[in-house]
């Protein structure tokens, strides 16, 4: 059985994985891969936690923003939960989902 990923990293959307310039999905689950609606709300995902880095900021080369986490975090959360409701539609028993997107921003203050 195939295993989705949900989780952040810096130019990616949550849906691993997925093409960093363009978005697309790269589960090599088909269903999943061609649905529109989830590579808009990965690369919505993906925009609002790319707003956390920054770059030559803090004395740092790149800098992750806790703060701008913080704001964005109600946002992805929402969005979040839409793509597993998504997926969760369409999955019929081909994958699993392993959310580790939704455990990291509930640490989140």
């Amino acid at each position: 059985m195939r295993k989705i990923k949900l989780m952040f990293e810096f130019g990616h959307g949550p849906i691993w994985d997925s093409d960093p310039f363009t978005g697309k999905l790269m589960t090599g689950i088909e269903i999943v891969d061609s649905n529109s609606d989830l590579e808009m709300r990965n690369r919505k995902c993906m925009d609002l936690y790319d707003e956390c880095y920054e770059f030559n900021s803090h004395g740092k080369g790149c800098y992750f923003n806790e703060k701008t986490l913080a704001k964005n975090k109600e946002k992805l959360l929402c969005i979040l939960e839409q793509i597993k409701s998504r997926l969760e539609e369409l999955n019929d028993n081909n994958f699993t989902i392993e959310d580790q997107a939704i455990d990291e921003l509930n640490k989140v203050n």
